[in-house]
């Protein structure tokens, strides 16, 4: 049983790459692998952020090694989640795991009714907006982006490319980019939370980031043709079927 549970995080790890890289939510791949392997939800929200941490290093990699370019105010944006991510984090380990149950179940039918309607298309404008106003409000909005992404890492992704793309009009390549090379910055504040509190499963965590780290570097590097149609229907069987999971049995 053991063997079978480390081969499913590690493909698991893949598949979250997958989807991370090219759109957003494959944290609820990871959730429901960690806790289909015995971690309870707590443990499994901060366990994800070591694949999550690798996933995004070898993403950012490949996009660059691609010829994706980006400016400093990417850092600037992830300088703005770091203290927000600190701050979701210590919410993380101090509410109950019953009411974190809930929550996360809530957080899986936002991001059904996301996955269904698919708000994020880019506008296929050419010209950025990054006037001093737009940056001004990009570093507000990321904080508290910061602090959702620090709570709870399952979907972010959206929510990272959300201003990247209707606030800055960013094209897609660089707003995935952006969003991953965010996303290393501030889940590193937020695991040394969870790590200062002992939350980590790391035996779990790293045999994860192994498919991550792969799947990571590959889907950022390659053009990838996806049916939309059969990737909404997984994402909302997935999504469907955790939620009953966690709202009833644990």
């Amino acid at each position: 049983m053991e063997i079978i549970h480390l081969l499913i995080l590690f493909i698991a790890g893949i598949a979250v790459a997958f989807i991370n890289t090219i759109s957003a939510a494959g944290s609820l791949v990871s959730l429901s692998a960690f806790m289909f392997c015995g971690l309870s939800s707590v443990e499994a929200n901060a366990t994800n952020r070591i694949p999550i941490i690798f996933q995004s290093y070898f993403s950012a990699r490949g996009f660059k090694s691609k010829g994706i370019k980006s400016d400093s105010y990417k850092w600037w944006l992830a300088i703005a989640c770091v203290p927000g991510a600190i701050v979701g984090a210590l919410f993380a380990v101090k509410i109950p795991a019953e009411v974190f149950n809930k929550i996360l179940a809530g957080v899986m039918l936002l991001f059904l009714f996301i996955t269904l309607v698919n708000p994020l298309k880019a506008t296929g404008e050419e010209k950025e907006r990054v006037e001093l106003k737009h940056k001004i409000t990009g570093l507000i909005l990321y904080f508290f982006i910061g602090i959702y992404g620090g709570f709870i890492q399952a979907g972010s992704g959206f929510f990272l490319m959300a201003p990247a793309l209707l606030l800055h009009r960013f094209g897609i390549s660089k707003t995935n980019y952006y969003k991953v090379s965010i996303t290393l910055i501030y889940t590193i504040a937020a695991l040394a939370v969870f790590i200062w509190k002992g939350n980590i499963s790391w035996y779990y965590g790293l045999v994860m980031s192994a498919g991550t780290s792969l799947g990571g570097w590959l889907t950022s590097r390659w053009s990838v043709t996806v049916d939309e149609v059969w990737m909404k229907r997984i994402m909302v069987s997935l999504i469907l079927s955790l939620t009953v999971y966690v709202w009833f049995f644990k």
